[in-house]
């Protein structure tokens, strides 16, 4: 029901260059996010008044009064708003907070505050316009400690849409909000983590609590509540052993949606490198379960300090040899499709491990993330350099070149390894390599490779 005495101040916002497009204009779910504040500031207020820039020529369903400034700033909206209010109290909404509720907005109203994040959204009367002119000329742009009451509001619904990235994420947690089987949403990766956070290339990884992930993996209808979707596929979740439902969506985000039920929590929670993937960061968009306790707790106990412990190094010395024996055999016999699988693939990714395992034998502090996430930061520069040259083209001569640099990079990184971490080598290397040599001769040393 509409408040009388109260007039809603929509801020529609101008070119959105972050975003990429006026954010006005951009579709969350079944309405654009201007329609969507507009109809929110209908149900509370008895007067709206939208405020933008006539110069954007956004088309809107609703006239927008002009700001009458060249500069974008909230605080010329605010003046612009206030003075052609009707009543003395204002709620002030930017159109770029899609999760706000009526209850938070009345309860802005009432104590005539603002939240403890900023600004806006917020209350403000009309008797503020002469302070705000004044700020005004003296160049004074910012809306902080104009409103001096704040009020302590959940700040999941003060969430601001400034990517697209950020519209998906607010469309799955409303979504969310709507399904009596959804029970947490939390967003990790790139997009919640304080280093190395996310770019333009990066994606959106949703963890979704539910009562039950089958029907999300059988059915792929629920995802075009986001967005307009490109394709979609079940795969593997990258670490925790999980399953995930990735999407493209026909505007670029690419999102992976991790569904698991409350029961499976428990392990996730238990894994090592989600614990490590948590300690960088999460954002907390649902919680009826106490979930935001539980990662916090799970990301707590992620090691900051550890060497590469013996056995773990030990196993992937064991593997790494006897795959370079296995591809050197495929190689041989003439499949040297699998046989540059191996050696480019799965040989690479356990190189990875090593190069981990040799960084932090020098700094077992250092994060050096998973599968080889931004080895190029933390790698050794030296081996880094070599491994430029440990790839293969599509023939059987340079599949067993780039088989022997890898063996040969290995070998290098392995030796230094256990040196530093005082382990004696668990794999008589010259026999393995003898081998290896005894099935496919090394041709850079200019040996026939036939068969």
């Amino acid at each position: 029901m509409a408040d009388h005495g109260l007039t809603g101040i929509l801020l529609v916002g101008g070119a959105s260059r972050r975003f990429g497009s006026p954010k006005a204009l951009a579709r969350f779910r079944d309405e654009t996010l201007a329609e969507r504040a507009w109809r929110l500031l209908g149900d509370m207020c008895d007067e709206r008044i939208a405020v933008g820039k006539e110069v954007d020529g956004l088309d809107l369903p609703f006239p927008v009064v002009d700001d009458g400034a060249e500069e974008q700033a909230p605080v010329y909206g605010l003046v612009a708003g206030l003075r052609a209010a009707a009543n003395d109290l204002a709620l002030v909404v930017p159109v770029d907070c899609p999760l706000l509720t009526a209850d938070s907005l009345r309860a802005l109203a009432a104590a005539r505050a603002v939240p403890q994040t900023g600004p806006l959204p917020g209350a403000y009367e009309k008797d503020l316009v002469p302070e705000l002119e004044a700020r005004l000329a003296r160049g004074e742009l910012t809306l902080r400690g104009v409103n001096p009451r704040p009020l302590e509001l959940d700040e999941r619904e003060l969430l601001n849409v400034n990517t697209r990235m950020d519209l998906v994420a607010a469309a799955i947690a409303d979504w969310a909000i709507e399904r009596a089987d959804v029970h947490a949403v939390a967003v990790v990766g790139s997009q919640a983590r304080t280093e190395a956070p996310a770019d333009r290339w990066s994606d959106l990884e949703v963890l979704l609590v539910v009562d039950d992930p089958e029907p999300y993996f059988r059915d792929e209808g629920w995802v075009s509540e986001f967005g307009d979707p490109l394709l979609t596929f079940v795969g593997p979740t990258a670490i925790g052993g999980e399953r995930e439902r990735r999407v493209l969506y026909r505007t670029g985000e690419d999102v992976d949606l991790s569904l698991l039920s409350p029961g499976a929590l428990a392990g996730l929670e238990e894994d090592e490198e989600v614990a490590q993937l948590l300690r960088r960061g999460y954002r907390v968009l649902l919680d009826e379960i106490g979930i935001e306790a539980r990662l916090h707790q799970a990301a707590a106990s992620a090691p900051t300090a550890r060497a590469p412990a013996p056995r773990d190094f030990e196993e992937l010395s064991r593997k790494f040899w006897y795959h370079a024996l296995w591809a050197a055999k495929k190689l041989r016999r003439g499949e040297v499709f699998i046989a540059k699988q191996c050696v480019d693939g799965y040989l690479k990714s356990l190189l990875a491990a090593l190069l981990a395992r040799h960084a932090r034998s020098v700094d077992p502090t250092l994060d050096t993330w998973h599968g080889g996430r931004f080895l190029e930061r933390w790698g050794d520069p030296g081996a880094l350099a070599a491994l430029e040259s440990a790839y293969a083209t599509y023939d059987v001569r340079d599949v067993a070149r780039a088989l022997w640099q890898t063996i040969d990079l290995w070998s290098g990184l392995e030796d230094e390894t256990a040196r530093r971490l005082r382990l004696e080598l668990v794999v008589d290397q010259p026999e393995l390599r003898r081998l290896v040599a005894e099935v496919v001769p090394d041709p850079r040393r200019n040996y026939p490779l036939g068969p």
